[in-house]
């Protein structure tokens, strides 16, 4: 007990200094935005609630406090809408004060300030949820935290507000050019294609930062996103509406073997350091896919659509990037070393090679959303992507892909781009690739005016070797420079998931296999590196520790304590309860008819009096087992029980049929 009651008063200490923590910054940023300071979450009522126990009182005040800051939210929303569709209006007609400077700039600030109140009330909720998991008498409310994540606050579309006003920006530029625009455009004309994977110069910063880094970016570069009409048309009257697209969603995957030889290639060319199984002329290749077209009104668009065309990105020796382009249809060739004879290519068939060569197979994926900065086009020139801030990124372990449809995680479903229970990775931050040299890229961002941000320029950054080294550890030698061995979970003694085959071989798939024989068995007489299970660990929270806590990692770990709800044990009593009460009706029918003067009715009782002591053993063994899960320190998924239910099911259908074949006539 005394045991206990310590645990307990730490538990409150900790959440208390939290509590006193979040506290001090809510006061910090009501400070920086007093125009939102008398509408910010009710904080100090919550936490005094919650320390109250009272559940009916903390739960009044939750939702109260959630449909206040919802409504607010969505006012500011309509307000800023309105504002930047006025000035586009009165651009289209050429009036003069649309592209007004200082306008744009207080909506570039009122954009910001939104965005941080929305950050900070939704700190604030997750912070009063983890309160009332901490105590028993208020641990009831927990569930709260789900409507939370589900609030219409939290999922408003910012690109409806930066799109409008980047092309307000794009139109004051041309019009009123800043002194820095000359030394700008010469900095964009340097800009580098986007298919080569070392082109950009990465920087890492807080997922904070990430708005205050778009609206900077805005100023000076073009928007790479369209405005677009949605058609919600009524029966009545035309609901279309127009929204903006400046975040588009995106998929990388890269390739592995059984050797790394990949990673270890692409080791040595963005970092410098070579390794001992990097091939001296290797070959890099790399898949990408882009969202497809959204459906009517706005629906996600269908990734398993086999005619979705994946961007293949073969990197040679020599670093010359060649893209051939293929339907998803084709993928499941390319990856048995074949190309389609449709889609036949220089570069494909070097992919096709290079996979058959090496045993190579989706190893590490990797989703997120990608806002594009282009430079202002001059002429007829095409404007070229100068910059992009990826945010929500994601790692996936490919290679536990077994026996899917899809070639990919994200081909697999329909949104698989998102949700997938493979096992993933959350980086905590977003990244600014900026697609220049590295010199002209850190000027830019000194012109373009991000050093007040939180950035950290990370040289030779590369997606395929972070994600390698969180999902494969055991293929990731040497680590990337901008991850430590503490940051890495330590190598587990298992089977790696890149030894699994990755779906069991069809009969259609003979010739193809005959023809790659040859192949299979140089590979077999190669050394194989000791295997281990992938390990998943947090890499960004040393190179960004101040990103939000809510972007980690989403894999469940079983070492977390199990979090009890006080109506649990209540709700498996009254199981128990229930199934006694049927037994008891059971047996009452049982001793009713064995009292009966006919052999048909002896028997049925007979029969429900063994299926009744049947079902007095096992509701009350299963009440056993699960009272003592309950007391199990590590987390354990509940299952459902269909063996009691079947059991009663099959027992009446046997008794009620000898019955009716007993009495029937002969």
């Amino acid at each position: 007990g005394h045991g206990s009651r310590l645990k307990c008063r730490e538990t409150a200490a900790g959440g208390g200094v939290r509590a006193m923590a979040f506290e001090e910054k809510l006061a910090k940023v009501r400070e920086a935005h007093p125009v939102f300071a008398q509408h910010f979450l009710a904080y100090a009522e919550l936490r005094d609630a919650v320390d109250g126990g009272g559940v009916a009182k903390l739960m009044g005040l939750l939702r109260q406090e959630l449909d206040r800051i919802n409504d607010f939210v969505n006012v500011e929303l309509v307000a800023l809408k309105n504002g930047l569709q006025t000035r586009r209006k009165k651009l289209s007609h050429g009036s003069p004060d649309a592209v007004e400077a200082e306008g744009l700039e207080n909506l570039g600030k009122d954009i910001k300030r939104l965005n941080v109140f929305i950050e900070t009330n939704y700190e604030g909720f997750q912070k009063v949820m983890t309160m009332c998991a901490e105590r028993p008498e208020t641990i009831a409310c927990s569930w709260f935290r789900e409507r939370v994540e589900a609030a219409p606050f939290r999922h408003h579309a910012f690109d409806d507000l930066l799109l409008p006003l980047g092309e307000l920006f794009a139109a004051l530029r041309k019009d009123q050019p800043g002194a820095d625009e000359p030394s700008i455009r010469k900095l964009t004309a340097q800009a580098l294609p986007l298919s080569g994977e070392g082109n950009c110069q990465s920087f890492f910063l807080p997922a904070k930062e990430a708005m205050q880094a778009k609206v900077a970016l805005l100023k000076h570069l073009r928007p790479g996103g369209v405005m677009q009409k949605v058609k919600t048309t009524q029966a009545t009257r035309d609901t279309s509406r127009v929204v903006g697209q400046l975040s588009k969603q995106l998929v990388h995957v890269y390739f592995e073997g059984m050797e790394g030889t990949q990673y270890a290639e692409r080791h040595k060319r963005r970092v410098g350091c070579s390794s001992p199984t990097a091939r001296p002329n290797g070959v890099l290749l790399r898949c990408r896919l882009a969202a497809p077209p959204s459906g009517e009104g706005g629906a996600p668009g269908d990734w398993t659509d086999p005619e979705l065309e994946v961007e293949v990105d073969v990197e040679s020796e020599h670093g010359v990037v060649s893209v051939c382009t293929l339907p998803q249809k084709a993928m499941a060739a390319l990856l048995q070393g074949q190309v389609d004879p449709k889609y036949k290519s220089a570069a494909a068939k070097t992919a096709a090679e290079v996979i058959e060569r090496d045993g190579l197979r989706p190893a590490v994926s990797t989703a997120f959303l990608r806002s594009s900065f282009m430079a202002d086009a001059k002429g007829a020139a095409a404007a070229s992507e100068v910059a992009s801030l990826d945010e929500f990124i994601v790692f996936r372990d490919e290679a536990t892909l077994v026996g899917a449809k899809g070639w990919c995680a994200a081909a697999t479903r329909a949104g698989g781009a998102v949700h997938t229970n493979l096992p993933t990775v959350c980086f905590p931050g977003a990244i600014l690739r900026v697609w220049l040299p590295e010199a002209a890229s850190l000027e830019l961002v000194r012109v373009v005016g991000l050093e007040g941000i939180e950035l950290k320029h990370i040289p030779g950054f590369s997606d395929a070797l972070h994600g390698i080294a969180l999902v494969h550890r055991e293929l990731a030698f040497p680590t990337p420079p901008w991850m430590s061995q503490e940051e890495l979970a330590p190598e587990q003694p298992g089977r790696s998931t890149l030894l699994t085959p990755r779906r069991p071989q069809k009969a259609g798939a003979a010739h193809a296999a005959s023809a790659s024989s040859s192949g299979a068995k140089e590979r077999a007489h190669r050394p194989a590196p000791a295997a281990s299970a992938s390990a998943v660990a947090l890499a960004g929270r040393a190179l960004c520790s101040s990103c939000c806590p809510q972007r980690q990692t989403v894999r469940d770990d079983a070492s977390k304590p199990l979090l009890v709800d006080c109506k649990t044990p209540l709700a498996i009593e009254r199981t128990l309860l229930r199934w006694m009460r049927s037994t008891v009706l059971l047996a009452s029918l049982s001793a009713f008819l064995i009292s009966g003067s006919t052999a048909p009715a002896q028997l049925s009782g007979l029969l429900l009096g063994l299926v009744s002591v049947v079902f007095v053993v096992l509701p009350a063994h299963s009440y056993r087992q699960r009272s003592l899960e309950l007391a199990c320190p590590k987390s354990r998924q509940p299952k459902v029980d269909r063996l009691m239910p079947t059991l009663m099911a099959w027992s009446l259908i046997i008794i009620l049929s000898a019955t009716v074949l007993l009495s029937a006539p002969e």
